[in-house]
């Protein structure tokens, strides 16, 4: 049985490794994308950059006159992207928002300008722990998220029932597939990252919600360990092959203009092909 990988590309094809070592067969459609909303240009060149996602990296348009500028991340893959973006110094916690602020204030004096990029649906927590560290922060929302369009789902539709399991990784995805998922009666367990997420599946029969017990990837890979049967477990790629092909992703992507609410994951599919050949995965 297949596990359908709702999460936007290119972070569902982290997700989608992850389950394949694990055993289980990822099916990946997004059922969110992202679009780029437009920025004024930096006047001035702040003395940090932060990303929170990876999608803030590609969405935000790169310039010469910043790629010098230290970045601080709180995750490896965020690094990476913005590694391959062309920003040169780059430091991550790989841990979270509270270890990121206590990197920024042990790298930059009191009152430095720190340039915070997000998506929409953020946070504002970690611009306000800043503020209260007394920088000067400029939070731009360079991105939002879009759900997919109808036609984009139909082949889900049609293998509905092959599906064990749906992996929920936002609020607005659940939003997305809860329509879809009452009108088939579908019978399942949904792996939901936060209780925001599993909140928003509301009322569906026949189905069990498994929720995170922190709102982390690492957490909810945990949880679907605990809940799933043990199976064979598969050997993972390389760490340099996860990450070229996390940058092969990205280096397909547009990062400006707008961008079809539709399944962008059309080539990150096919690569995960390479790895396992079951038609069903693909």
């Amino acid at each position: 049985m297949s596990v359908w990988i709702t999460r936007s590309a290119p972070d569902n094809l982290r997700t989608a490794r992850a389950l394949h070592a694990l055993g289980q067969q990822p099916l990946m459609v997004p059922v969110i994308t992202t679009m780029t909303i437009d920025q004024p240009p930096v006047i001035t060149v702040p003395d940090a950059i932060v990303f929170t996602s990876v999608h803030a990296v590609r969405h935000f348009p790169h310039n010469n006159e910043i790629s010098s500028v230290p970045v601080c991340v709180a995750s490896s893959l965020v690094a990476e992207a913005a590694l391959a973006a062309g920003y040169i110094t780059v430091t991550s916690t790989a841990a979270n928002d509270d270890a990121l602020a206590g990197l920024l204030r042990h790298l930059l004096q009191p009152a430095a300008r720190i340039l915070l990029l997000c998506g929409d649906k953020a946070s504002p927590r970690l611009a306000d722990c800043l503020r209260a560290m007394t920088y000067d922060v400029d939070r731009r929302v360079v991105y939002k998220p879009v759900p997919v369009e109808d036609d984009a789902l139909a082949h889900v539709a049609d293998v509905l029932h092959t599906i064990s399991a749906i992996v929920v990784h936002s609020s607005g995805g659940a939003e997305r597939i809860v329509p879809m998922l009452r009108a088939a009666d579908w019978n399942g367990s949904l792996w939901c990252i936060s209780e925001q997420a599993a909140q928003a599946c509301g009322d569906l029969r026949h189905i069990s919600v498994q929720t995170a017990t922190q709102p982390s990837e690492a957490a909810l890979l945990d949880m679907i360990i605990r809940l799933t049967p043990k199976v064979a477990r598969r050997r993972s790629p390389a760490p340099r092959a996860n990450a070229d092909m996390l940058l092969s992703a990205l280096r397909t992507r547009s990062s400006s203009g707008r961008i079809k609410a539709g399944n962008d994951n059309f080539q990150l599919n096919r690569r995960r092909d390479e790895l396992d050949p079951d038609p069903t995965a693909a």
